[in-house]
């Protein structure tokens, strides 16, 4: 799917963060399951699925939830790194065991795309779910 992003989406970075994507992928894992619903992290990799950033966001306050709903525009806030304005490639999906699966959501690995966004959000209690987000 598409999907035309209007505003950054804004991520601090991650006291876990390490240079092994496989490790940061699993840490991102374990720390979202612990957290409240609307929770997110998001891993930066390079076409070669090399981390580049690793980020989380707090579950939004009852205010933010209202105002995402309604496509208003929100606070800038400061961070450590955010996935810019634009349009996407967007691929949702049940996140896999290993980071090394999530190359079938991404086309043209090798020569592909510079930055790929992976966003891990807490949907539920129960619930983790994984989005590939490639700039179009």
């Amino acid at each position: 799917m598409k999907v035309h992003l209007n505003q950054e989406i804004a991520y601090q970075e991650a006291s876990f963060a390490t240079s092994d994507t496989e490790q940061t992928y699993q840490e991102m894992l374990a720390f979202l399951d612990k957290q409240t619903v609307g929770a997110e992290g998001c891993i930066a990799l390079s076409s070669t699925l090399q981390p580049l950033f690793c980020g989380v966001q707090e579950s939004p306050d009852e205010a933010t939830r209202s105002a995402v709903e309604q496509a208003l525009v929100l606070p800038k806030v400061d961070s450590a790194y955010q996935i810019g304005i634009g349009t996407y490639t967007v691929s949702q999906f049940a996140p896999p065991k290993t980071i090394e699966e999530i190359k079938q959501y991404i086309p043209q690995l090798v020569d592909g795309p510079n930055r790929i966004h992976l966003r891990l959000i807490k949907e539920n209690t129960l619930t983790i779910i994984a989005q590939v987000w490639i700039s179009s």
